[in-house]
């Protein structure tokens, strides 16, 4: 499949997906502002890039344990820390359910009623009440801090139009693939597929990176264009761009932030 894909296709991919990171960057930086610590974005960016790193450790957390440190060596106090880092998971995972639901939810629906099979789906209902009910007994138990810093957690102008770039930048990495490939989705469901794939292994907190959560998602939601294992193929060559690009930014932006003068040669 990789020698179908006409090179150029491949790089433009590849750039959506890095101009995605970017967004995602100035998205931490947001929310790090609204929570009173203060970074220009080649910082922001850096630490954001640097520290997803560790989201491909079984647990997920150690991506933030890399930012809270890094954010704790720039004078943050562990308040502030938190409120940042929950803020702008809270702006991605609600970004990402949002254009998921509203570009492709009945589709992604039908799929999995068609796809899985009735034990399956019986425990995605049930894993769904249990999600519902917690919510509901935490919004009893500490129903006043809980809106206060729903409030507080309240998007930015600035900030919704970053998630509209994020998820659109990034299904359209998808949607790239899955032309050059071929298939015909289009690119609003590609980039709802994406957005609700996302959502699901960024929630799974056993998965590192999402991985095999995200990627069975997305191969589901092709089933209508292609075969199980053309479907399962392109995702694969899109998780390996998305770690391509990670890898890329990374040794990038820390090779240029070792010249002298620059402030990423701080440590992180």
């Amino acid at each position: 499949m990789l020698e179908r894909i006409p090179l150029w296709l491949l790089a433009s991919s590849f750039l959506l997906v890095v101009l995605a990171k970017l967004f995602l960057g100035e998205n931490a930086r947001i929310a790090a502002s609204k929570s009173g610590i203060e970074l220009d974005f080649g910082v922001a960016a850096r630490l954001y890039n640097l520290s997803q790193l560790g989201k491909y450790l079984p647990g997920s957390i150690w991506q933030y344990i890399g930012r809270a440190a890094a954010y704790r060596s720039r004078g943050a106090t562990y308040a502030q820390i938190r409120d940042s880092l929950m803020t702008e998971s809270l702006w991605v995972i609600v970004g990402a359910m949002a254009t998921g639901f509203v570009l492709c939810g009945p589709a992604i629906v039908a799929i999995v009623r068609r796809s899985l099979s009735p034990m399956l789906q019986l425990w995605l209902i049930a894993g769904t009440a249990l999600a519902v009910v917690g919510f509901f007994v935490l919004m009893l138990w500490k129903r006043e801090e809980l809106f206060r810093y729903l409030r507080s957690a309240v998007p930015t102008p600035r900030a919704l139009l970053v998630q509209v770039f994020v998820w659109m930048l990034l299904g359209l990495s998808f949607w790239v693939l899955l032309r050059a490939c071929g298939m015909a989705a289009g690119p609003l469901f590609s980039i709802g597929l994406f957005a609700a794939a996302y959502a699901v292994g960024f929630m799974v907190p056993f998965a590192p990176a999402g991985l095999g959560i995200r990627d069975g998602i997305l191969t589901l939601g092709l089933l209508p264009y292609a075969s199980a294992g053309q479907a399962l193929a392109v995702t694969v060559i899109a998780r390996l761009i998305y770690l391509l690009v990670e890898l890329m930014l990374v040794a990038v932006q820390e090779a240029w932030g070792a010249l002298p003068g620059k402030d990423g040669g701080k440590p992180a």
